[in-house]
């Protein structure tokens, strides 16, 4: 039952933010297309969450970290699946803002999804 408990409370406490992002997203791309002369809102979001991934996922890797200092290894394993999920769209943003991306990362997941 811990584990179970566990697990909700990381799902909302990853779940809030993004939610968060979310709606606030919505209301910035409605925003922006009542103006003029719209910007690229996209880009601010996108750098939102990549900080607000890379913020959960530092917490997430601490609490791991403690976790397993403290020998509660089920509750730590509760961790690796956000982990893994937060992975790649922060690898595929990192990937895009930086200057090294011909066949990297980046160039492999769109092909993936292209077939998808």
């Amino acid at each position: 039952m811990n584990v179970l408990k566990n697990f909700i409370i990381r799902i909302l406490v990853v779940g809030i933010p993004l939610i968060g992002l979310y709606y606030y997203s919505q209301i910035v791309f409605e925003a922006n297309r009542r103006r003029e002369h719209p910007t690229d809102a996209g880009l601010g979001i996108a750098l939102l969450l990549f900080a607000l991934l890379l913020l959960l996922s530092i917490g997430l890797i601490v609490d791991l970290v403690i976790r397993i200092k403290k020998k509660e290894y089920k509750i730590a394993l509760t961790n690796i699946p956000f982990l893994i999920i937060f992975l790649i769209p922060i690898l595929y943003i990192n990937c895009q803002m930086g200057d090294y991306c011909e066949d990297c990362f980046c160039s492999w997941l769109i092909e993936i999804i292209k077939k998808i």
